[in-house]
């Protein structure tokens, strides 16, 4: 079972701190005399490490007080419960919603669809039923139900401020209904106006640019500790990207498509514009 988002993020401290040391899961095994799988899984975040057994890890790691503490704060908080957490949500996405809980700032730029935390319930049930594969319809509600859920932390207040970056194509693209497309665009259009949000549109004319090759999503935190996420979505799953150069040059390339996009302000017009195309071919 995938572990919380605060969870992983200790495991990746302890790996830290261990590869620091020079020490192998081998080594750590047999000083805590326990299984090297057992310490393997508290690093990937798959189990929760006891707070004796983190303190022992600690101290054969050499790490300062304050940072023990720290850790074992973290560990603490990794034992509670996220809203998510009540949802039977594919093992790859849990750990990501989880992530998402906690940033302070997303970063993401989408190809061929409308960015998820500023899908409207209908336009978010048509690509999970295109996307179901095996859902049940009660599995597709709750995912449906999720993301919705998922959205409120852009309301102000919530800590959270997403910048997206949405390819014009995307806008085209008929999903389900031009009645559903309407109602998109003039979501699409309130949301852009609220302070957390920073939405623009790579128009068509941008030509050739980096995010062709598909989205890009990278999570910021409010604790410096806390190192930027990424994480990458495919038909079969998706899979949270830690590695610090990985993220590095996909922040670096999403930093690319802002200047190749319009104006917040420009950004609107096209959205009524083609928001209004669509409420047009209702009436046809």
């Amino acid at each position: 079972m995938a572990g919380t988002a605060r969870q992983v993020h200790l495991g990746r401290e302890l790996k830290k701190l261990r590869t620091a040391k020079g020490l192998s899961l081998d080594d750590v095994a047999a000083h805590l005399e326990r299984s090297r799988s057992t310490v393997g899984h508290w690093e990937s975040g798959h189990s929760r490490v006891g707070p004796n057994d983190l303190r022992e890890v600690l101290k054969l790691y050499g790490a300062s007080e304050e940072l023990g503490e720290q850790l074992q704060q973290l560990r603490r908080e990794a034992g509670k419960r996220g809203w998510w957490q009540s949802y039977k949500l594919p093992a790859h996405l849990a750990p990501f919603v989880g992530f998402e809980a906690e940033a302070s700032e997303i970063f993401h730029f989408e190809l061929g669809l409308v960015p998820g935390l500023l899908q409207t319930q209908s336009y978010a049930r048509e690509v999970h039923e295109v996307g179901r594969l095996t859902l049940t319809d009660e599995q597709l509600r709750e995912w449906v139900e999720v993301r919705l859920k998922r959205q409120e932390r852009i309301q102000p207040g919530h800590g959270l401020t997403l910048h997206a970056v949405v390819a014009e194509e995307a806008l085209h693209r008929t999903v389900g209904s031009p009645s559903v497309m309407a109602e998109q665009l003039e979501h699409l259009v309130k949301a852009s106006k609220l302070p957390t949000v920073n939405l623009r549109v790579l128009p068509f004319d941008a030509g050739v640019h980096v995010g062709m090759v598909g989205p890009i999503t990278v999570l910021r935190f409010p604790d410096a500790g806390h190192a930027d996420i990424a994480y990458s979505d495919t038909p079969l799953g998706g899979h949270v990207i830690d590695d610090l150069r990985d993220v590095a040059e996909l922040s670096r390339l999403f930093a690319s498509l802002e200047p190749q996009a319009l104006p917040a302000v420009e950004s609107r017009k096209v959205l009524r514009r083609i928001g209004g195309d669509y409420a047009a071919r209702m009436k046809e």
